[in-house]
């Protein structure tokens, strides 16, 4: 599984980069629909299966609250993190949109401590902590604020984004261990792609689809590799796979999409976003410590009631 997380991150580093791309000739809106519409379909043309529909099918929300709770998400949830996303990347860059993106396993730590009450330690403070101060060299590209300018509005949305997506995720905890992820994933799909597309004919027209080569492909990675192959698969290991170890291959992202927006788009980043960087990292890397700790822990097997010591 740990191989897995590894190579969902590395695909899922390239989503700015062909976001970036797609932007040369799409609206930020319009891009948010036809993802979640193309993972809607997809997941939809998978349903025709007969063995993929009678091991989904059972496992389905099947109560008034947790089909809510679902339509929330997806309606609301996915629709205000990606527009955020979207937007924020026309204004920033793919490798910083990727380090800000990184930080959201922080406010999920947050979260679950304040709603669901689970443990929030000292090392996972201190990580979160570290981890918003790289994020606040990144936006500010310096320790003192310069001249407000779009990237750094561009950044904060990212960042607000991240928000919005580590309490979506927190609400996503309880649905994922009684049902099946991919079918809530799919649920929450088939509500946003056409909230998004209703809210981007809205705000920004009609669709203007000028698909040159290079928008073509970026379109087919984000829509088949990243939200149909990727969500599908995580919200899969989500029943599976320990959190801090999911959280901890987040650290996957941040220089390899730093590699491919060189290699793809010739970003060159200011030497304190590299700072800004490495705090995030080290950031995530302290916080989810100890989550490992706590799962090799939770797997050692128990000693029994009556078992005797000896010498």
């Amino acid at each position: 599984m740990f191989w897995m997380l590894i190579l969902l991150n590395l695909f899922w580093a390239g989503s700015y980069p062909a976001v970036k791309v797609l932007l040369e000739t799409m609206t930020p809106a319009w891009i948010a629909a036809w993802r979640f519409t193309g993972g809607a379909l997809g997941l939809g043309l998978m349903m025709t299966i007969p063995a993929f529909r009678q091991t989904l099918m059972p496992r389905f929300p099947n109560t008034p609250k947790d089909i809510a709770t679902a339509t929330v998400i997806g309606g609301v949830g996915i629709t205000i993190i990606y527009l955020l996303f979207f937007n924020g990347a026309k204004l920033t860059t793919a490798t910083e949109a990727t380090i800000l993106t990184s930080v959201a396993p922080m406010y999920g730590m947050a979260f679950a401590w304040w709603w669901l009450k689970e443990p929030f330690p000292k090392s996972r403070r201190w990580g979160a902590l570290i981890a918003l101060c790289g994020a606040w060299l990144v936006v500010n590209q310096g320790v003192v604020p310069r001249e407000f300018n779009a990237a750094k509005l561009g950044n904060l949305m990212i960042l607000a984004g991240g928000v919005v997506e580590a309490a979506v995720i927190v609400l996503m905890k309880r649905l994922a261990t009684r049902y099946s992820g991919m079918a809530v994933l799919w649920l929450e799909f088939l509500v946003a792609a056409p909230l998004l597309a209703v809210i981007a004919w809205t705000t920004e027209g009609a669709p203007v689809v000028k698909l040159a080569l290079p928008q073509a492909m970026a379109g087919l990675y984000l829509v088949g590799i990243c939200t149909l192959f990727n969500f599908s698969v995580w919200y899969w290991l989500m029943e599976r796979a320990p959190i801090g170890a999911m959280s901890l291959s987040v650290f996957v992202q941040t220089p390899a999409a730093a590699v491919i927006a060189y290699l793809l788009l010739r970003e060159r980043l200011h030497p304190t976003v590299w700072l800004g960087a490495g705090l995030v990292l080290a950031g995530v890397y302290l916080a989810t410590h100890s989550l490992r700790k706590q799962g090799k822990a939770e797997r050692q097997p128990k000693p029994q009631g009556n078992q005797v010591e000896s010498n």
